[in-house]
């Protein structure tokens, strides 16, 4: 299952589009900037929105918007925790050690994460090829197949839509995001048609995609269709791109998500195609994650942004899930909230402090418009930062970004 994420900040295509240095979310130098003493007893910049947030009754007219209440540079020093990548972060828990996690197997190893690649810029491509992208609507949690879902693929370059949110009324800022752009191309997932069905399975890839595998254990388990299929021609690769998603049917029982950072590859292209994921949420999903953890539901007019953390890509192998990573908001939301290390069983965990071994994470409530996100880990003695990226906040949907790392491993190919 592929998360909030997997939880669901875009590259440098986005650090220039959304101009970030008015928006108070620039790129940061590479080195972190040491602003105050931490401690793992430091509460964590983010988890109450209302720390330095607080606004004068009459604001001056300005062009420029505020600066966001953690972000962070040389010039501006963060009250609590470190700054990290452009954002104020807690570091993590006192014996909290991130190693990487085999995806295939799900295990976590004993290997340090990759972060050569942590907030580099996106070189663009010396001649930009093109490739058919597809994949499966993935859904995070439980849920109705993912059938009928409108996904489109936007440049990176040039998003930004803010000018939606000055419409009042709900549906026509929601229509206003969904309409937002010049799609490169469009597509409404299908059921899966496979030519065969495996009688048994012992894991998800054992199945066709769009199927997964249900109760593995003792004896074997099935392959259950679960996922809508898609595909879009023409989508160029090595540039930034950005996923949306939304249903044109139960439109209730599901929330829109966009998917950030995304990157297509060269190297993964087969036969003229290449395999990358849209995600959905659900209804009851949006609302089991903040009820969990004893929070409120969250109001319509703020969004969620979800995602993993993970490494830098290698030769040899696609960008792994980075665990025990502590993460923060420029712009806070509510709170943020980590999972357990199960990945077809996800359930938020009310005390847990860092990423789980799948690098997931959630930040609930959290206003909308432009923002960054940032983190901080403990590799081989030292705490350091894996690495920002701003993301849009979309109101009442799911933004999901995962980074540094932006060929993660697929299941089913």
């Amino acid at each position: 299952m592929k998360n909030w994420i997997m939880l669901i900040g875009v590259v440098a295509a986005l650090q220039a589009c959304s101009d970030d240095g008015q928006r108070g979310i620039g790129q940061p130098d590479a080195t972190d900037t040491a602003s105050g003493e931490t401690s793992a007893d430091t509460t964590e910049p983010g988890d109450d929105a209302t720390a330095d947030s607080t606004t004068e009754d009459v604001a001056p007219e300005t062009t420029t918007p505020p600066v966001l209440a953690n972000a962070c540079d040389a010039e501006r020093a963060c009250t609590t925790g470190t700054c990290r990548s452009g954002v104020c972060v807690a570091d993590p828990p006192a014996g909290a050690v991130s190693y990487i996690t085999d995806p295939e197997s799900n295990t976590q190893t004993d290997r340090w994460p990759e972060l050569g690649c942590v907030d580099m810029s996106q070189a663009a491509p010396a001649e930009t090829g093109t490739a058919t992208l597809y994949g499966a609507v993935a859904r995070f949690g439980k849920g109705r197949k993912t059938t009928g879902i409108h996904v489109s693929v936007l440049l990176a370059e040039g998003f930004d839509p803010s000018a939606c949110e000055a419409e009042r009324d709900a549906a026509a800022r929601q229509d206003c995001y969904r309409e937002y752009g010049t799609p490169i191309g469009t597509a409404l997932s299908v059921p899966a048609t496979p030519e065969t069905v495996p009688g048994e399975c012992l894991r998800h890839e054992d199945c066709p995609l769009g199927y997964q595998c249900f109760d593995p254990a003792e004896l074997g388990g099935s392959c259950e269709e679960q996922f809508g299929l898609y595909e879009i021609a023409g989508v160029p690769l090595g540039t930034p791109l950005i996923l949306r998603a939304y249903a044109t049917q139960n439109e209730s029982q599901w929330h829109d998500t966009w998917v950030f950072n995304v990157i297509l590859h060269a190297d993964q292209v087969v036969d003229g195609r290449v395999q990358y994921d849209a995600q959905m949420v659900s209804e009851g999903q949006w609302i089991l994650t903040t009820n969990s953890v004893g929070l409120p539901d969250m109001s319509p007019d703020n969004g969620a942004v979800g995602g993993r953390v993970r490494d830098c890509q290698l030769a040899d192998r696609d960008s792994w899930p980075i665990g025990d990573v502590r993460l923060g908001l420029a712009g806070p939301g509510r709170s943020i909230v980590y999972f357990n290390d199960l990945e077809d069983d996800t359930v938020p965990l009310i005390d847990r402090q860092t990423t789980d071994i799948l690098g997931r994470f959630a930040a609930l409530d959290v206003p909308s418009g432009w923002n960054r996100i940032a983190g901080a880990a403990r590799v081989d003695g030292q705490v350091v930062t894996v690495g920002g990226v701003p993301v849009y906040v979309v109101p009442n949907a799911l933004s999901i970004v995962s980074w540094p790392g932006t060929q993660p491993y697929w299941r089913q190919r």
